[in-house]
């Protein structure tokens, strides 16, 4: 009887060289349709994230004007009685003072650093009783001059998270404020901690005390009751990157009469106007964005297409580029005349676009629909 063998080859067949390229090509297929996805899913996560600081700091302003009756002024402006502004006096020039973002320190669950940079409020600003962040710095640099940096200097350029979007990847480290927000009056003294949340001042660009349409302006003391537009129809705080538009600081603002036009003085240390467009950066002449045409005095974001804002009722907005524009620069009565040749000064019209009216306390506009201009 005849007998069959079974023999099996024991050599394993390889990939040809087209069957890899295939392979990869597939791969690689597969990765370019994925990644897309994947980023869009982490830029999802990073904005959400940047809502929810957003969200904290509203809610911080809410209670700090359930304790105090007001919200916290956009910046505190030292001002002379000797000589009177016709809202609360005239500022000094050089008089660094603290922005919104400090004042909200105890209630944002930061009172030691709050009481360690020495911050106030204003009790008086008529008569000059203010928080003097000058004071401060005056330590620091003294204390710079002597040998080191002091815990007071250190704590000035604390990173807090909460005033950082996650989408902002232009700054690592402590301190890191763009050189246009510096307080070179104080040389040596380092960069302010950054911030990616800017108050909203209004429609006018007024320096030192002159009174604003918006929430935060110089020694500002806004009542939910002098908003008459609504707290969920008036934007209180908006987006600033680093990158192109300079971001901010929580800490304050170097000159608080300074007009932010060139150089590192002015409010645009804390606080936006709405008179440049969204993400619109609008560069000078020597290719800087700090004046108040462009984007360093106004918002911006990383986000694609648009930059989110905070309203007066806590709620948040992703308000879109394309949001309607139309800034009325008419002089009105309502508010003290300009003292700069380059101030746009307000007036109730109702040419004024939505971008606009959003950003103003009581002109009495509806602002239409915010996500779909």
């Amino acid at each position: 009887m005849k007998r069959y063998s079974h023999r099996h080859d024991s050599r394993q067949r390889g990939f040809t060289l087209v069957e890899l390229l295939v392979v990869i090509a597939i791969i690689g297929t597969l990765v370019a349709l994925l990644l897309p996805a994947v980023q869009s899913a982490r830029e999802a996560a990073r904005r959400a994230q940047c809502s929810n600081n957003m969200k904290q700091l509203a809610l911080a302003a809410q209670m700090y004007h359930t304790s105090n009756g007001s919200y916290p002024s956009g910046w505190i402006c030292l001002v002379s009685p000797q000589q009177n502004d016709p809202v609360f006096g005239a500022a000094a020039a050089y008089s660094e003072g603290f922005g919104w973002g400090a004042l909200l320190l105890p209630y944002l669950e930061q009172k030691p650093l709050h009481k360690q940079i020495g911050v106030g409020g204003v009790a008086n600003p008529a008569g000059g009783t203010a928080a003097r962040l000058d004071l401060s710095l005056g330590i620091v640099q003294n204390d710079l001059s002597n040998g080191g940096l002091s815990a007071v200097g250190d704590a000035m350029t604390t990173p807090l998270k909460l005033y950082m979007c996650a989408s902002d990847t232009g700054f690592t480290g402590r301190g890191q404020l763009d050189a246009a927000r510096q307080f070179t009056n104080r040389p040596g003294v380092p960069p302010a901690g950054v911030s990616n949340y800017i108050g909203v001042a209004g429609h006018r660009l007024a320096t030192g005390t002159v009174r604003n349409t918006g929430i935060f302006y110089g020694n500002s003391s806004t009542r939910d009751a002098d908003v008459i537009d609504g707290l969920s129809n008036t934007a209180m705080i908006g987006e600033r990157e680093t990158q192109i538009c300079h971001s901010g600081t929580w800490l304050g603002v170097e000159n608080p009469a300074g007009i932010p036009v060139s150089g590192a003085s002015g409010f645009s240390h804390v606080a936006g106007i709405d008179f440049p467009k969204l993400n619109f950066p609008n560069p000078d002449s020597n290719g800087n964005t700090i004046w108040y045409g462009g984007c360093g005095a106004g918002f911006s974001s990383n986000h694609p297409g648009g930059a989110l804002f905070a309203f007066g009722d806590g709620g948040i907005r992703y308000i879109v580029n394309g949001i309607g524009y139309n800034y009325y620069p008419t002089t009105g009565p309502e508010y003290p005349s300009a003292t700069n040749s380059l101030e746009p000064n307000y007036h109730k019209n109702t040419s004024n676009g939505v971008y606009q009216a959003m950003m103003n306390i009581n002109d009495k506009i509806p602002p239409g629909s915010l996500n779909n201009n």
